[in-house]
């Protein structure tokens, strides 16, 4: 195998429009090294970001269909591409690293894989944050919504949930991966969960437990207790995880945090106001602000970074916080889809090369 092989790959995941820029001292090639062998490289390097079976990919590629037939399952539950099983028919594709190869390999990271990955984070994030749409969009709390709003179903999370006919629940890579270098914060660590339209879909899953959807509504609320943000993929259709975050750990939010990029994430079509005749100044809703966006001087003052989550609101003790509509001109379009998503952040990349992996 030419040692050019984690080069191929790196330079295959780099034309998806989620990106895997080129690291000055080589923390890319070494983090794919990291979890992929070279054949798996090489595999996955072939792969295209539409659904094949084994058969197929051996017919596009020239590739053995009985070593892709032991290889592609081996490499789904590695967490290194996508594959489900659908009627005994196993297909597969190739993965964005994030959102993706990176978060299923939280049940194979060591004190390398965290060293690598911090390293690696700098250069990636300032490839990552640049360019639109965000990826995830924040999803409020629900309860906190004005009565009479007419809310979208991909602001609602008890449509995210209820829409889905398989759940499954796993750690926070972010908040792991922290606790590994000592960093971490207090905050519960098994809060991530993955939908499926499909029951069953998460039986004997690599990643996470299945649970039901009595389970998934009770980790929400056990969330917004703990003050985590409910986020979930920049789309309006077609979502396949809701995230719980805190602002110092996940990699999202710490672009508004330690970078300072507000647009890291699409904010949700709602913002925090404050009523100040009300308001005692207790300080609560700024600890329980995620991206410190709300400043106590007498009274609280709601900046304009706030991302509309509303965890201020529920906590507030004297009912002076709520949450408002924000003004059309203020509310970011929502991209349909992952399709639509993907053209729109090829365009603001600038490289359109990810047509290529939609091709047979």
């Amino acid at each position: 195998m030419k040692e050019d092989v984690y080069e191929k790959l790196r330079d295959v995941l780099d034309m998806i429009p989620n990106g895997y820029p080129r690291a000055e001292k080589g923390a890319d090639i070494r983090m794919l090294k990291k979890i992929f062998t070279e054949e798996e490289a090489d595999i996955a390097s072939r792969l295209l970001l539409k659904l094949e079976t084994p058969e197929a990919v051996a017919a596009r590629t020239g590739l053995d269909r009985e070593r892709l037939e032991k290889m592609l399952p081996e490499m789904r539950d590695k967490g290194q591409i996508f594959g489900a099983t659908i009627g005994g028919l196993g297909i597969y594709k190739l993965l964005p690293f994030v959102f993706g190869v990176y978060e299923f390999q939280i049940n194979r990271m060591d004190d390398e894989f965290v060293e690598l990955a911090e390293e690696y984070a700098p250069e990636f994030f300032r490839d990552f944050f640049k360019h639109t749409p965000p990826l995830m969009k924040v999803v409020p709390i629900e309860k906190e919504i004005p009565a009479g709003s007419v809310i979208q179903p991909y602001e609602r999370v008890s449509a995210l949930i209820g829409n889905a006919r398989a759940w499954a629940l796993g750690e926070c890579i972010c908040k792991k991966e922290k606790r590994m270098q000592g960093k971490g914060c207090e905050n519960p660590l098994e809060v991530c969960m993955a939908l499926a339209p499909i029951e069953g879909y998460f039986d004997n899953f690599f990643w996470g437990r299945p649970i039901t959807m009595e389970d998934a509504f009770d980790v929400l609320e056990r969330a917004e207790e703990s003050g985590l943000v409910h986020m979930t993929s920049n789309v309006r259709t077609g979502h396949i995880y809701v995230c719980n975050c805190c602002g110092c750990c996940c990699g999202i939010l710490r672009g508004i945090t330690e970078l300072g990029l507000d647009g890291s994430v699409a904010r949700s079509n709602y913002r925090a106001a404050v009523d100040g005749s009300q308001c005692n100044g207790c300080g609560i809703c700024a600890e329980r602000c995620q991206v410190g966006s709300i400043e106590i001087d007498g009274t609280a003052r709601v900046l304009g970074k706030c991302i509309g989550c509303g965890l201020c609101v529920s906590a507030c003790p004297a009912g002076a916080m709520s949450m408002m509509k924000r003004d059309d001109g203020d509310i970011d379009p929502v991209p349909v889809d992952e399709k639509e998503w993907m053209r729109l952040r090829a365009e603001s990349r600038k490289d359109t090369r990810y047509r290529d992996l939609l091709k047979s």
